[in-house]
């Protein structure tokens, strides 16, 4: 079986999966894992300084990080949000103004984007020290045991931020966020977790799914596939080993 089968199959099966559990979850007095994820990110977001980050509006299935993203809103963060120009293109980005429920659904996927009447950010800009990204939620249908991420196959985030992409993410010795991953005498309030100074530095970069979506079997990973250094699920923040 050739890599390309094996993922449209693992998504195939995620997808009906994923289905199967909002059905369930619409069910009155049912605990919906969605709101577990949410919970979990808003935990991540306060035990670590943040200011700004990068995350997505959910579509239907997906981990709904809303409630999170309204309350760092709210707190005075800044959110920025994936716009899709052009199919075949990198991502852009463009920052929330409102809540995210004042978000509109643009484009032929129907995703929740920032008005496009503002300014857009390439991914370089958005990384930049002027920006000083600390956050990265990046929306997965599963991971592979050593972070391999598998997406809904449009290629976007890996065109953007994999390893061959336009602004490879979690490249710079520092810029994982995991524990251990600072610049020597540095602490991650300082400029290595604000991504501003020093070589290789980064935001903290971390996938988003369902805990039971984590080290998928057949998951066959390119070289050019995006890798998660962790992951925030229902069931808690995950470490990938490699």
């Amino acid at each position: 079986m050739d890599s390309q089968t094996s993922k449209a199959q693992l998504r195939s099966r995620i997808r009906a999966a994923r289905a199967d559990r909002s059905l369930i979850e619409a069910t009155p007095g049912t605990t919906a894992a969605a709101g577990a994820v949410a919970a979990a990110a808003w935990d991540l977001i306060r035990e670590t300084p943040v200011r700004s980050l990068l995350a997505y509006a959910a579509l239907p299935g997906e981990p709904d990080l809303d409630p999170a993203l309204d309350q760092f809103l709210a707190s005075g963060g800044t959110v920025y949000l994936p716009v899709v120009t052009k199919v075949g293109e990198p991502l852009m980005f463009g920052q929330v103004t409102g809540s995210m429920a004042s978000l509109r659904p643009q484009g032929r996927w129907g995703i929740r984007e920032p008005a496009r009447d503002g300014e857009l950010l390439t991914a370089a800009q958005l990384l930049s020290p002027t920006i000083g990204l600390d956050l990265v939620f990046v929306p997965a249908l599963g991971f592979g045991t050593d972070g391999a991420r598998l997406g809904n196959g449009g290629g976007f985030y890996d065109r953007t931020f994999g390893p061959h992409g336009a602004e490879p993410l979690g490249s710079g010795l520092f810029g994982s966020g995991l524990p251990g991953s600072e610049p020597p005498g540095s602490e991650r309030n300082g400029s290595a977790a604000s991504g501003s100074e020093a070589p290789g530095s980064g935001p903290r970069v971390v996938g988003v799914c369902f805990a039971y979506e984590l080290n998928l079997k057949g998951l066959a990973a390119e070289v050019w596939d995006l890798r998660i250094p962790e992951a925030v699920t229902d069931d808690g923040t995950h470490i990938f080993t490699a």
